[in-house]
């Protein structure tokens, strides 16, 4: 715990922010008022992280080296804390070594390369992971013969539960999948009665009423997530490689060739290893859940087998029917539960040395996948986009931002007026609330471009001696190519710069 610790608060300040990164920062600084009230009209996400991050913010944690990601340092390390005791009360319950299953976890939670990741990310998926490990820790306290324990278990079950739910707008897939599971223990656990179910719906009453205002914004907010056209809609192959980074720990496998040269024998390495840890865990965890079944504990297999596999089969459901939300980084949270299967499923073996060779191979695996992360990792690199443009931008330049929410991360990074000055977001300022009912990426505040802004964009260069236009995802939010064709009447192109999804053009006048 500790060295992950410190490397993550080592590394946090080694990339620059993203665009993502760049919308918590921009909300954190609004007021509390704003954040609860006017954020969420067209904010796709609850107003509890940025609160948080403003607290953050508010503490100081700058003077002491950490910035906006310490928030996240921060839940992840409680999220080592709950799923340790989450995994020392199941280990407990099975009469099985709990030290030794409870500290694989932390192995796993600690160097997992996409928990990593996303520890040293301004976003909520470290936060969501955090409260569903709470309500997950709660749920199998709960399950207690001790009243008093029983009694705690609920009370935290119900808490994790609510910030789960305002955590995320996709928390309630994960928090019903929770119920479903304690619905299912207590219709297959003869020893639960009356006294379990009452409970059990006492809490779903409670979380129902104080997720109803969040539930009310994600009603109205659905007309915007179906219309939003900016990922792919998951397909067979996609699905399936997705369940394999995610539950085959072959997150990091994306970045393996340019860690480790791109030769061929390292694509061929990383292909099969990925292959053998992602065969070797579903098979591991397959074999927890029959031992479970083996010792009369149906019940709380069925309860590890929801918490971890119902939330992306229903996933990739809604996102077949309606809008895409098969996202990895919004499943990460289902790591949780599946990390804590594949460390009780080990003790379950009874030969020594096999375990030893499992976790050494969890070991060499894991180790390879984060020093790939850590070193060949990227983020969006609007610091250098901002340097290139300081260098450049001359007295009667203007800028052009396409979509207009790249005035966010251009905004950390650009520090003279002047330059500020000439930016512009089209076709209107960010956030552009109620400018137009195209909106390619589900949000009203980032419309796309149509016909009829043609006039405006003219407006803003005209007589300008360079145009600097910055985009991403360009052909999503100007299918029809509005901006070239105005810039094309009185401009001819000059050069291109290009930071992966990033690119940066130059027009000269004619």
């Amino acid at each position: 715990m500790f060295i992950s610790l410190i490397i993550k608060i080592l590394s946090e300040n080694l990339q620059p922010y993203w665009l993502d990164e760049a919308y918590t920062i921009w909300f954190a600084n609004l007021s509390f008022h704003n954040i609860w009230f006017w954020i969420p009209k067209f904010e796709s996400h609850p107003p509890l992280y940025y609160s948080l991050v403003k607290i953050w913010e508010m503490l100081g944690v700058e003077s002491i080296g950490l910035s906006y990601r310490g928030l996240s340092i921060f839940f992840s390390l409680m999220l080592v804390i709950s799923s340790y005791y989450s995994v020392k009360a199941l280990s407990t319950d099975l009469k099985i070594e709990k030290y030794r299953a409870a500290l694989f976890n932390t192995f796993l939670i600690c160097v997992s390369p996409v928990f990593f990741w996303y520890s040293i990310e301004a976003r909520p998926y470290i936060l969501l992971s955090l409260s569903y490990s709470i309500a997950i820790l709660g749920a199998l306290s709960a399950f207690s013969d001790v009243k008093t324990t029983a009694a705690k278990g609920w009370i935290l079950f119900t808490f994790g539960a609510i910030l789960t739910n305002w955590s995320h707008n996709l928390g309630g897939i994960f928090t019903s999948a929770l119920f479903l599971a304690l619905f299912v223990h207590w219709a297959l656990d003869p020893k639960q009665r009356k006294e379990f179910l009452r409970n059990t719906l006492v809490c779903a009453a409670v979380v129902f009423l104080f997720s109803f205002p969040l539930i009310i914004q994600i009603i109205r907010q659905l007309a915007y997530w179906d219309a939003s056209s900016w990922v792919a809609e998951p397909s067979i192959t996609g699905f399936i490689q997705t369940m394999r980074r995610l539950f085959g720990f072959g997150y990091a496998d994306k970045y393996m060739d340019t860690a480790f040269d791109e030769l061929s024998i390292v694509w061929v390495l990383r292909i099969s290893l990925g292959l053998i840890i992602g065969t070797a865990s579903f098979l591991l965890a397959c074999f927890g859940l029959y031992k479970l079944i083996r010792v009369k504990r149906l019940s709380l297999a069925c309860f590890l087998a929801i918490s971890c596999f119902a939330v992306p089969c229903a996933s990739a459901i809604v996102s077949l029917l309606g809008p895409n939300i098969f996202l990895e980084r919004t499943l990460l949270p289902v790591l949780v539960p599946y990390f804590m299967l594949l460390s009780i499923s080990i003790e379950f073996l009874e030969r020594r040395q096999f375990r030893l060779l499992l976790k050494s191979l969890y070991v060499v695996v894991l180790g390879f996948g984060l020093y790939a992360t850590l070193s060949e990792g990227k983020k969006e690199a609007w610091n250098e986009v901002a340097e290139n443009l300081n260098k450049s931008v001359a007295e009667n330049d203007v800028v052009l931002l396409l979509p207009n929410d790249l005035i966010l991360p251009i905004e950390l990074y650009v520090r003279d007026e002047k330059l500020s000055a000439k930016i512009f977001g089209i076709p209107s300022k960010f956030p552009a609330i109620e400018y137009s009912d195209f909106y390619p990426d589900g949000f009203p505040a980032v419309p796309g471009i149509r016909a009829e802004d043609a006039d405006k964009i003219r407006s803003v260069i005209k007589d300008k001696d360079h145009v600097f236009l910055i985009t991403r995802e360009e052909d999503l939010f100007d299918p029809n190519s509005v901006t070239r064709t105005v810039l094309g009447e009185t401009f001819r192109f000059a050069f291109e710069k290009s930071w992966d999804n990033i690119h940066l053009y130059r027009f000269d006048r004619k």
